[in-house]
C-alpha cells in the first residue's frame, strides 16, 4: 500500500522545511501547512468543538498543533485511507520505505495507529503483558541526537509492539478507523492527568501527544520497534514550547 507521508510544517519555519528535506531526501512526502497558533483568535482558542478551559498548554503553538493534526485525521477520513502524519523535525531512517511495509504487513487488519518514533528523551511503555504488566524502557536520547547518521544508516529489522503511552509524534500512520476514534477521544480537548511509569509522574494534557497516549491503550494502536524514526526534539528550536 503506497500511504502519502504529510509533513506538518509552519509557512514561516523555512529553515524547518530546510533541515527536513536535507534529512529526508530518501522519502516521498509532502508539505503541509500548520495551523499557526500566534494566528489563532481568542474564538478558536475557546471553541468547545476543540478545547475546553482550563488547559495547561505551554503557548498558542500547542493550540495550533493539536488542530494540525486534527486536519490530518480529517484527511485520513474523508479520503478513507491512511496517512502518514509528520512533524518537521522527524528524521526517518534511510530504510523507511521498504521497512515500514515489512512491519505493516505483521499488523492485524483492523489496525489504527502505528507510531514511527516517539520522544526518547522520554520514556515507551509497551504492552509486553497485556492484562499484567507493561514493560517500560528509555533510551539514551544525547547518544542518539550525537549520532542521528548512524540511526539513520540502520538497517535492524522493526516490528509493530502493542502500545501503552508514550511522549511525542514525530511520525505516524494512522487509519481512518483510527483516525475516527482519536478524534472523538482527544476532542474537545481537556485537562486531564496522566501517570507515567518510571518517570514516576503525573503529566498534565498539556499537548495533542498526551492527548493521543491516553488512547493508545484502547485502541489497536503500535510503536515500531527498533523506531524507523526519530526527533531530536529540540526544546529550544520548538514551535510549540514557549522560547
Amino acid at each position: 500500500m503506497d500511504i502519502p507521508i504529510k509533513v506538518i510544517n509552519l509557512r514561516r519555519s523555512a529553515d524547518r522545511r530546510e533541515t527536513f528535506a536535507r534529512r529526508n531526501a530518501h522519502i516521498a512526502y509532502e508539505f503541509v501547512e500548520a495551523h499557526d497558533g500566534a494566528a489563532l483568535t481568542e474564538a478558536q482558542l475557546a471553541d468547545p468543538r476543540h478545547f475546553i478551559p482550563p488547559l495547561r498548554f505551554p503557548s498558542r503553538g500547542a493550540y495550533g498543533c493539536a488542530l494540525s493534526h486534527l486536519a490530518q485525521w480529517d484527511a485520513a477520513i474523508a479520503q478513507d485511507r491512511p496517512l502518514t502524519v509528520a512533524e518537521d523535525d522527524a528524521v526517518f531512517r534511510l530504510d523507511f520505505p521498504e521497512a515500514s511495509r515489512k512491519l505493516m504487513a505483521h499488523l492485524p487488519p483492523d489496525w489504527d495507529f502505528i507510531l514511527w518514533g516517539w520522544n526518547t528523551d522520554s520514556v515507551i511503555s509497551l504492552m509486553s503483558l497485556p492484562g499484567v504488566t507493561p514493560a517500560v524502557m528509555l533510551f539514551n536520547h544525547q547518544l542518539l541526537c550525537e549520532n542521528m547518521d548512524g540511526f539513520q544508516a540502520l538497517t535492524t529489522p522493526s516490528y509493530p509492539l502493542a502500545l501503552d503511552r508514550t511522549v511525542g509524534i514525530p511520525a505516524y500512520t494512522i487509519s481512518p478507523a483510527g483516525a475516527r476514534k482519536f478524534r472523538q477521544d482527544c476532542f474537545p480537548m481537556k485537562h486531564f492527568e496522566m501517570y507515567f511509569p518510571v518517570m514516576n509522574q503525573n503529566k498534565a494534557n498539556d499537548g495533542i501527544d498526551i492527548a493521543m497516549a491516553r488512547s493508545y491503550s484502547v485502541t489497536k494502536s503500535f510503536a515500531a520497534f527498533p523506531p524507523l524514526a526519530a526527533t531530536p526534539n529540540e526544546t529550544g528550536k520548538s514551535t510549540i514550547q514557549p522560547p
